[in-house]
């Protein structure tokens, strides 16, 4: 791993796992999984299909079933027929749900003490890079190879 890029991956890498267990536990606190954390998350204010759910979690159809079929059961998610195809499920979040999410984000938007350790100046260099580093691994993503 001589390469800057290569040690500025594993730098990243050991900062998210340094971090899982701050957001493991703080996640326990609000009773959910880091997985159904993401989920209320990621849902937008018009919803998604339950595949573009488990495409955003990495996991199977199945996972994001059970998933939401347990925040549906804590009155946090709700599914509803798609307006363009009666065979397509919709997820919303619930009042419930929308008030979870703003405390997940109240929470999880503030800066972990590594990051708010470092100058104004710092954090927003680091901001800027990691943001060009997601558009690029998105761009990646929309298009593999280009």
């Amino acid at each position: 791993m001589s390469s800057n890029g290569g040690r500025a991956w594993h730098a990243m890498l050991e900062l998210l796992r340094s971090q899982k267990p701050r957001m493991v536990s703080a996640f326990a606190e609000l009773d959910l999984t880091m997985q159904s954390a993401h989920a209320v998350h990621i849902v937008p204010p018009g919803g998604m299909t339950m595949r573009e759910l488990a495409d955003e979690l990495a996991c199977d159809a199945s996972n994001a079933t059970g998933l939401v079929d347990r925040l549906e059961e804590r009155g946090l998610m709700e599914r509803r027929p798609d307006g363009k195809d009666r065979r397509v499920k919709r997820v919303f979040l619930t009042p419930a749900g929308r008030r979870l999410c703003e405390k997940i984000e109240t929470r999880f938007l503030r800066a972990p003490p590594a990051i708010a350790a470092l100058s104004a100046a710092d954090q927003k260099t680091l901001r800027e890079l990691l943001e060009r580093v997601l558009a690029y691994a998105e761009a990646e993503r929309l298009e593999p190879g280009a």
